[in-house]
């Protein structure tokens, strides 16, 4: 029974399942090229993204050191006159004196000053709350932000897969595989018709 099979005309199977892989092997060659290509542009989309991000914050950076600088300069510039409004101001001893014993006069008992003090530190305790919640607040959007980017790249993923599933060309129809006749064979005069499926 074997020896009928390999006298059959056409392509042996061997030759059949060989060309299969061959063909299937180069659309997978195909679809990982473009794949990766796809890959390599996105990698570059987030990169210019992130490189525009440090730039912005670069700038915020500068901007508030900037500030900073100005407030430095001004609290310098306040401290100058201060210490010369001091100077004057204690220049004659009577003045000194009698600044004491005004001092002396109008200064808050005890306990009015432990309760102003113990107000404002419920107030800074309230303020702490605030800077604390709104603080915990920011790292819930930065953890969100890196989901959101996930779950993006993930969904442009599906699409693109999507799409290649999509348009992927049809099956191609098997080729018909000529094999040499062994030495001395009649060749029929027109060649075998593939057969119906």
């Amino acid at each position: 029974m074997n020896d009928e099979l390999n006298d059959l005309p056409g392509p042996t199977l061997h030759a059949y399942v060989e060309t299969r892989f061959t063909l299937l092997n180069e659309e997978m060659k195909g679809l990982k090229l473009h794949i990766d290509r796809a890959f390599t542009e996105s990698d570059l989309r987030y990169q210019q993204r992130f490189d525009a991000q440090a730039k912005a914050l670069e700038a915020a950076f500068q901007t508030a050191k900037e500030a900073v600088q100005a407030a430095l300069s001004a609290a310098d510039r306040a401290v100058s006159k201060a210490e010369l409004a001091a100077d004057k101001r204690f220049e004659s001893v009577n003045e000194f004196r009698k600044t004491l014993d005004d001092q002396q006069r109008t200064l808050m008992p005890r306990s009015e000053v432990q309760v102003t003090v113990q107000r404002l530190e419920e107030k800074l305790l309230s303020l702490q709350k605030t800077v604390d919640s709104n603080q915990d607040e920011r790292r819930g959007i930065k953890g969100g932000w890196g989901y959101a980017v996930g779950v993006v790249g993930l969904i442009a993923t599906l699409l693109v897969i999507a799409t290649f599933v999509i348009n992927r060309a049809p099956a191609a129809t098997p080729q018909v595989i000529y094999v040499p006749a062994p030495a001395g064979a009649l060749l029929p005069t027109t060649p075998p018709q593939p057969t119906p499926r």
